[in-house]
């Protein structure tokens, strides 16, 4: 790649033209960060581990990319079955099935990620 112009926060931010696979990422980043391919795999295999380490049901629940993104999990109670629920079309209350309790995943954009996506 060409030499970037600095800005105050690092190199100026440049569109992606196309969808990166997975091997294009590493290649990517170790193009970037003058990296072999090998310790760029790495590096991505090890963000990778620490984030579903971190999602498992033993972890702390919780991710953070600072900057980008959160990734949260929330665990959803069981529901018995007969249990009234508001029907979304019609306002109607309705007995409801059983349901097991689960864990849903969030991902929240954080403040780097939505103003790249504004401008």
């Amino acid at each position: 790649m060409a030499k970037e112009q600095k800005s105050q926060n690092g190199p100026v931010l440049r569109p992606v033209r196309e969808k990166l696979s997975k091997s294009a990422l590493i290649k990517l980043i170790a193009e970037e960060n003058e990296l072999s391919r090998k310790a760029a795999a790495g590096a991505f295999a090890t963000l990778e581990r620490v984030i579903l380490g971190s999602v498992h049901p033993r972890g702390v629940g919780e991710f953070m990319l600072p900057g980008l993104l959160k990734i949260v999990l929330r665990k959803v109670p069981a529901r018995k079955a007969g249990t009234l629920i508001r029907n979304p079309a019609t306002g109607e209350m309705v007995a409801g099935a059983a349901k097991p309790a689960s864990v849903r995943v969030k991902i929240r954009a954080l403040a780097k990620l939505k103003t790249a996506a504004i401008k």
